[in-house]
């Protein structure tokens, strides 16, 4: 993950309304903050309750497929870095929902068979054989024998995609992907996402160490799910207190800075926003579009702060927000400014002109 790939990972998600891209701690918190996420995104774009509804469901389901794979102790076999992940994206006004969790090798053939099964269902003899389920209580240690994945099929109307791969002679990943499209769109000609885009995602993350992308809408009420969800994941880490407080301090001026830079085009701020860790330090890169003519001014102001010493940032950040108390000064700069001195390294940076009044700007923080 570096400064140059923020702009390419941009580009390469710009049909999506939303994009949101998970693996590290998976519990039943972090599927309510995925879901808000989700629903603040959707209820932006003025989407119907129905299509709210459908898609809440089908993100619970599919992650507490992955939670219930994850309890089995068995598991803990598996390196902690061999995790599974989490994927939900809108384009159009279609929803795409994957996951990838680690299943033993024993159990491929049975779910694969499963799910065949259920993809050669007609709507009328998914729901008979959900009722048969349901009545035969055919419930194992990991919940309904195919309960959710019956479910899944039924409220998308769609096949459930899927694949396995293998990790080595005991493990594979199952990789997972339900797809929700209006009825224009399945009709039509709509942008197809296969289940190996998932795939392809797992594995960048993994090799750079991404835990969290997420690409959206930035405006000020939506960035509080996000804050949200990390806060809940801080809480689980082994990091001491005062840590946490600087990196979620950092993180609330990084998504603000976001927020107050991005140009909006129909009350949505896009960006993208991507948080890693190595050698137990946070990565965090952000990148948005911005108005030309801010271009300069911010670039300045980034230049001057890193060459500035901690004592010199703090005298600095004490002028500012003196002068910041002042009616009129027109003084600002106080969010870069608070961004550097949590910063243990250089604040990054990257500006891509992209059309005459907009530019593209990447920023890279080390915490």
């Amino acid at each position: 993950m570096n400064i140059k790939s923020v702009f390419d990972l941009f580009n390469n998600l710009r049909n999506d309304n939303l994009s949101f891209i998970y693996q590290g701690n998976f519990n039943d918190e972090i599927t309510e903050r995925i879901i808000d996420i989700s629903e603040t995104n959707i209820s932006s774009q003025l989407e119907q309750t129905k299509i709210i509804n459908k898609v809440s469901f089908l993100l619970a389901e599919c992650f507490q497929n992955v939670i219930r794979h994850g309890e089995n102790t068995s598991y803990k076999k598996i390196s902690s870095e061999t995790t599974g992940i989490f994927i939900t994206r809108n384009i159009g006004k279609s929803y795409y929902i994957s996951s990838a969790n680690i299943i033993e090798n024993k159990d491929v053939e049975g779910l694969r068979e499963k799910l065949e099964q259920i993809n050669n269902l007609s709507p009328d003899e998914l729901k008979k054989m959900y009722i048969e389920v349901l009545s035969n209580m055919e419930f194992s240690n990991r919940g309904g024998a195919g309960l959710g994945l019956i479910e899944m099929a039924r409220k998308s109307g769609q096949k459930l995609e899927f694949d396995f791969e293998n990790i080595d002679d005991e493990f594979s990943y199952f990789y997972l992907q339900i797809k929700l499209k209006s009825p224009e769109e399945i009709n039509g000609n709509s942008q197809e996402v296969n289940v190996n885009v998932a795939k392809d995602f797992h594995r960048i993350m993994s090799e750079d160490n991404i835990f969290i992308i997420h690409k959206g809408d930035f405006s000020q009420h939506t960035i509080i799910p996000i804050l949200r969800m990390i806060e809940d994941n801080l809480h689980s880490s082994t990091e001491h207190n005062a840590s946490k407080k600087k990196i979620f301090h950092a993180l609330v001026e990084i998504l603000q800075n976001v927020s107050k830079h991005a140009i909006e085009i129909n009350g949505i701020r896009e960006g993208i926003f991507m948080m890693g860790k190595i050698n137990n330090k946070y990565l965090v890169y952000t990148g948005n579009y911005i108005s030309t003519i801010k271009v300069k001014s911010l670039q300045k102001h980034i230049v001057k702060l890193n060459r500035l010493s901690k004592d010199s940032l703090l005298k600095l950040y004490k002028k500012t927000l003196h002068l910041s108390s002042i009616p009129h000064t027109g003084e600002s700069g106080l969010g870069l400014i608070n961004i550097k001195r949590d910063s243990s390294d250089k604040i990054q940076y990257k500006f891509i002109p992209v059309q005459d009044e907009a530019s593209f700007y990447a920023l890279g923080v080390t915490i």
